[in-house]
């Protein structure tokens, strides 16, 4: 991470050094030189003026002429060897020429036929930078901008930073790893986003781990039964025993197909891992749907759907109807004769109620049954112990919740609560 802001960090400092050598040309090529022909124009009369009265004045009369001459300039006019300049060859080409030359700040005309020049000036300095000024100028910006952008990278190179060093950590395996937030107002939002992803990641591991340790208990039963009774299909002395354990093995393995769907099901409706469409559903026909599939499964136990205003929300669909299905599965399972099915709205929340008259569930179990393979009762009853944890992970990821309290009807109510 230090390389990559140190990479960036010298391509920008190439980019402004780029930009300043780019204005320098553009200076020197346009300005400069659009200077230089304006100067030149404009001061070459005059020195082109000196020149002629110089010659025409003659030897004999040099010294009055330049008197005559340097009081017309407010600079000086003076006689210089050639030699004594330095010129590129395209101004000698022009002073050969009888042109007058910017040189420096004077200007030069050569006299003819001698190696002579009337030089004017030092000129008047002309108000504005120079080409030194404008460079120096810009390179001072260019260096201003450079510490600036240094200044505001280093916390943000420092930020990420931890963040790299927080992502070897729980590369190593240490999943417990976050960034320290603190305080912090500066902190960038990819540090809380970070803090999130290693959460849900470490929240999935462990979930996935106790989920593995306690399929492979669950497992276990159902194998077992189906490993004795094989055995005793072999020793069976008759053939109605032999039919008697072939059941058996197809009783087991029926309980190991529903456990391994109840599974799948669990582990695809893992909170947020899955993606549905949402539609607006009508939760009333949803409660209806799920006393008419499960009542018949039950028929010592009455069922029914109390009136209410219908209550319409857009959702998941087909997870609702699944969390009210198993709600309304294990309230037959545990009742006595009756399960009621309520549907209301409170404020933001659309709410179901499950009430049964049976047992109930003390308030030491009440979260409990909410976890994986978690049962009550005898381990031998119908059923895997994951209904009611996929309930939950299904309200989760609806941004909802399911809870359980002590029904009016003396058993268990469970109620599912989701933002409308």
């Amino acid at each position: 991470m230090t390389r990559l802001f140190i990479r960036f960090y010298l391509g920008v400092i190439l980019i402004l050094f780029i930009a300043w050598v780019i204005q320098a040309y553009v200076f020197r090529g346009t300005t400069e030189t659009e200077n230089i022909a304006v100067i030149e124009h404009a001061l070459s009369g005059g020195a082109l003026s000196a020149r002629d009265d110089i010659v025409e004045g003659g030897n004999d009369n040099f010294e009055r002429t330049m008197a005559e001459v340097r009081s017309r300039f407010a600079y000086p006019v003076n006689i210089v060897k050639r030699s004594e300049r330095r010129m590129t060859s395209a101004m000698s080409a022009r002073v050969d020429l009888g042109e007058a030359v910017l040189n420096g700040n004077k200007i030069d005309v050569a006299l003819p036929e001698t190696e002579l020049l009337v030089e004017l000036g030092p000129l008047p300095r002309f108000a504005g930078p120079t080409h030194s000024d404008v460079l120096l100028g810009l390179g001072s910006v260019f260096l201003l901008v450079a510490g600036a952008i240094a200044v505001l990278l280093r916390p943000i190179a420092r930020q990420f930073r931890i963040v790299e060093k927080t992502a070897i950590a729980i590369t190593d395996g240490d999943f417990s790893a976050r960034i320290n937030e603190g305080k912090r107002k500066r902190a960038l939002p990819i540090v809380g986003a970070f803090n999130k992803m290693a959460e849900r990641v470490e929240s999935l591991l462990r979930s996935q781990k106790e989920l593995l340790q306690a399929v492979s208990h669950e497992l276990r039963t159902p194998l077992a039964r189906i490993k004795f009774a094989t055995e005793l299909v072999r020793t069976a002395d008759s053939e109605t025993k032999r039919q008697q354990r072939l059941e058996s093995i197809d009783e087991a393995t029926d309980r190991l197909d529903d456990l391994v769907g109840e599974l799948l099901d669990y582990s695809r409706l893992d909170e947020g891992s899955e993606t549905a469409a949402y539609e607006t559903v009508q939760v009333n026909d949803l409660a209806a749907d799920a006393i008419s599939l499960y009542a018949p499964l039950y028929p010592e136990i009455r069922f029914q759907l109390t009136d209410s205003p219908e209550v319409d929300m857009t959702t998941y669909r087909a997870g609702l109807s699944r969390a009210i299905g198993n709600l309304v599965s294990n309230a037959g399972k545990y009742a006595s004769s009756k399960v009621i099915l309520s549907v209301s709205r409170e404020s933001d929340l659309m709410t179901v109620a499950v009430d049964d008259d049976g047992p109930g569930i003390a308030k030491a179990d009440r979260e409990e049954v909410f976890k994986p393979f978690t049962r009550l009762t005898k381990h031998d009853e119908p059923g895997s112990g994951l209904g009611l944890a996929l309930v939950r992970r299904i309200c989760r990821r609806l941004n909802g919740e399911v809870s359980v309290t002590e029904s009016e009807l003396g058993g268990a109510k469970f109620v599912i609560r989701l933002p409308k």
